[in-house]
This record gives structure tokens, sequence and C-alpha cells, in this order.
């Protein structure tokens, strides 16, 4: 225990490292639900991170100067145990307030990031340099003793960003994970001084304990009917069932991700049922791959609807998969090959060959996974596809406008690789309005039917357009491809 005692100015350098990079891994769990996780998003968190750090070091040599003792340190502790608090208790209503108040999802994430983030990351910087101050002995120990507890401080931030990633966040969950860097930091101020504030911790722990009761209490959605929270190494998951409504959501991140019907097999998401388009573009065909697999809803209908037909699907998040065996009503079949890898990596290695490919692979409402919009994903599905082969993807957009950014972007990079490009709104011809809109990029240009048999593909393709690209339009690349960017504008009212 003594050896414990006298290295604590180490372990505190250590812990405060952990700590700060536990907490930036936690932020885009906790605004991803709300605001997405584009490279804007992470952009504002380091900024601001870096910000509040650096303002904790310059107060925290000025401290040092007059108070560099445990007892301080152990004051520091307790008040980062109470910011964590409050984040805990105010996150949900401030990031519905600022992500309703400021549209623009570059200003709200600073925001964000200052009013939830930035007190507690002040004060674990403030740590450093009164640790420091305490581990020194005389100006010839001084370069020595700054680099070892650097070197402490930077061993620790790279041990537990692994362990946060890699371990904690899928085991724990963000809410529990929180509550454990809450406990951790009551439990750094009694180990610095255990007489001083024991009696404000002790006030604090139960205080937390009814206030956290009592904010679950008051924070109960009573809309859902019923409900399984789960995170993933990817993402937040809900999985719900409305209320008089016999229907089953996943929620990805807070936002929709698939639905099903509890009492029948008809696709919930009307979207959803032109993928089976494929039918009626490509004549006899046989093997098919999606990617994005979530609740698996038009896997299953396809498996139903062609007895004869192969579907192979890639889905990154190998807990979806089970979650969606479990809720789902996701069956093992022969003809269903799952794939858990990222889509891309999977593009680029795969040697089979297919007649269509289908994708509905969306991050967030706010977050599209940009290395699957480019020119070369477009060529590589181009080269992967049977010589009839036809792409349908879903974006979500508008048909024109700034917020037809992406859509005219993407349709013009489709229209590089393939000779037949169309979309199809899925729900109203209005240009204004964000929805579902299916791009259809056919290899044969002449494999597009003048006649359909399918009554209700006939009506889905009557809506065909050709879009009019405005000629300042850029082609998607891997070198080039703003999508955050056109998100962003998706995001402003």
């Amino acid at each position: 225990m003594k050896h414990i005692l006298f290295y604590r100015p180490e372990i505190i350098a250590f812990a405060s490292g952990a700590l700060v990079m536990i907490f930036e891994i936690l932020w885009s769990r906790i605004v991803g639900p709300y605001i997405g996780t584009s490279i804007y998003i992470w952009t504002s968190l380091i900024a601001v991170i870096l910000w509040a750090l650096s303002l904790g070091y310059y107060y925290g040599w000025k401290l040092a100067d007059k108070r560099s003792d445990l007892e301080t340190v152990s004051l520091i502790f307790l008040l980062c145990s109470g910011s964590i608090f409050l984040l805990i208790i105010w996150q949900h209503e401030v990031l519905r307030y600022i992500s309703f108040q400021v549209s623009d999802i570059r200003i709200s994430s600073i925001i964000i990031a200052l009013i939830l983030f930035a007190p507690t990351s002040v004060l674990l910087g403030i740590l450093s340099p009164i640790v420091t101050k305490i581990r020194m002995t005389d100006l010839e120990s001084t370069g020595r003793v700054v680099g070892k507890i650097s070197s402490i401080g930077t061993i620790g931030s790279i041990i537990w960003t692994l362990a946060a990633g890699f371990f904690l966040i899928p085991f724990f969950g963000v809410s529990l994970l929180l509550i454990l860097l809450w406990v951790t930091c009551l439990w750094f101020s009694l180990l610095c001084n255990p007489k001083k504030y024991i009696f404000l911790q002790i006030f604090l722990f139960f205080g937390f304990l009814i206030c956290y009761l009592w904010h679950l209490q008051i924070t109960e959605d009573n809309k859902l009917a019923w409900r399984y929270i789960f995170d993933t190494p990817y993402s937040h998951v809900t999985i719900a069932e409305r209320e008089n409504q016999s229907i089953r959501d996943l929620y990805i991140d807070n936002v929709t991700h698939a639905g099903m019907n509890l009492d029948s097999s008809e696709l919930v998401y009307e979207y959803t049922k032109y993928y089976h388009l494929f039918d009626s573009l490509v004549a006899e065909s046989k093997d098919m791959l999606m990617l994005w697999g979530a609740a698996y809803s038009f896997p299953k209908s396809f498996l139903e609807n062609y007895p004869q037909k192969n579907l192979d699907v890639v889905e990154i998040d190998k807990d979806l998969t089970k979650l969606a065996e479990r809720f789902f009503r996701l069956e093992k079949d022969p003809r269903l090959n799952i794939y858990h890898q990222d889509a891309r990596v999977y593009l680029n290695n795969t040697p089979k060959k297919y007649d269509a490919i289908l994708w509905d692979a969306f991050g967030s409402y706010y977050s599209i996974p940009y290395q699957l919009t480019t020119l070369e994903v477009a060529q590589k599905k181009y080269d992967l596809l049977t010589e009839n082969g036809v792409v349908i993807l879903n974006v979500i957009w508008n048909l024109k406008g700034d917020k037809a950014a992406f859509l005219e972007s993407e349709y013009l990079t489709y229209k590089r690789v393939f000779p037949n490009v169309f979309i199809l709104p899925t729900r109203t011809m209005s240009p204004d309005q964000t929805q579902n809109i299916m791009l259809v990029a056919v290899k044969n240009p002449k494999n597009v039917p003048n006649t359909i048999s399918n009554p209700l593909h006939a009506q889905y393709l009557s809506k065909r357009i050709y879009l009019d690209i405005p000629k300042d339009t850029k082609i998607l690349s891997d070198n080039y491809a703003p999508v955050d960017s056109m998100i962003a504008k998706m995001s402003i009212n």
C-alpha cells in the first residue's frame, strides 16, 4: 500500500491521460444520435479538446506555483466527478436543444463540445502540471520529471484509447461507462486525500444515485411499448415496438434504419420495395449482392419471394446480425451468405460476379460512408456485374436545389461509368421534399424493357427521371469526396 501511495503522482498522470481519451472516444457515441459522426464532428471535438487541455495546462501551472499538493489534486478529481455527473444528467436535453436550435452541424458540434466536454477536459488538463510539480525535488531533475510524467500520461492515453474502442464501449455501453468514469474520479479523489473530502464524496455518491434514478424515471419514453438498448462496436442500437402498432423498429444512433411488421412479412418502408426492381430489370438473374444488413428487412423478403435466387449480404457489424436473428426473424438459409466486413473492402477483394448490387449503407442521417460513394466504387461495381447487371442504391436527398448536391454528384459519378442512369423518387415528385430516392445504374443500355409485366414495378419505373446536372457539379472520387460538406447543407433548414 505504501508503494501505491508513493507513486500516486505517476498513477494520477496515467489516469488523467486515460480519462481524456476515453472521454474523447465516448464523444462520438454521445453526439452521434443527434448530429452524426462526420468529419466536421470529429474536427470540432479535437479542436475543443485541445483548446480545453491547453487552457487546463496554462492554469494548472499557475495553480502549481501556489498549491502543488495531493489535497488540490483530490479537489480537482472531485470537480471532475461533478462535471461528469452533470454530463450524464443533462446530455440528452442539451443535445436535443442545440441540434434543434442550431441547424448547421459545424456550429452545433462546437457548441455541444464546449458545453458538455470542455469543462471536464480543462480540469483533467490542470492535473498534469500539478502532479509534475509534486514529483519535482530540485531544478536538476526538472527535465527528467517533466518527461517522465508526460510519457506516463501519453502511455495511459494510448492504452485506454485501445481499451475504450475495443472492449469498454462494446462491453459496458455509453451510459454505464460514463457512470464508471464518474466513480473513478471519486475514487481518485479519495486516493489522493482520504480524509479531507470524505463527507462530501459520500454525499455526492448517494446524491448522484438518487438524482440518476429520478432522471431515469422522468425521461422514460412512454411512446414505446417495448424497448431494448444495446451498444455494438460500431453503433448505439435501440430496438423498439410502436405503441398500438404491430411494428418493431431498429434505431442506430437514434435514427430509424429498419422496421418489421410483427403480424406479416410485408416490408414496412416503401423505398425498400424498390429493390425488387432488379427482378424486372435483369432477366434470369441468379446472384445478388446487398451492401448493408441491419435488420435484414429486404434480405428476408428476397428469400421469401425468390426461391431459386441467391443473395450475399455485406454487414460490417456482426452484432447487428445477431440482433436481427434474435429480434427480426432472420433465419439461416443456404441461399443467404453474410460477410461481416467493410463493404468497400469486400468490393475490392471479391472475385464473384453479380446480376444486381443493392446499396442501403448509411452511418446515420447526417453521416454517409464517403468511401462507398466514389467513382472508384462505381467502377468496381460495374466490373463485378454480369453483362446485363444493375445497381440500385438509396439516397436521402432532395430532387433539386442546394439539398440536391450529393444526389447530383452521385448521379454524375455513376453516369461517368454506366451508360444508363436514372432516379426514382419514392414519395413525391416535389423538388423541395427530402425523401428516399433510388438511383438506378444499368450496365447494358438496352436492358430496360419497354413493357414490365409486374404492375407494381411498372408503376415504380413510370416515375423515372433523367437528371439535368448543373455544369459545376463535381464527380466524387477517392481523392475528392466532400460528402460531409454536402451533408452540412442538408442539416441547414
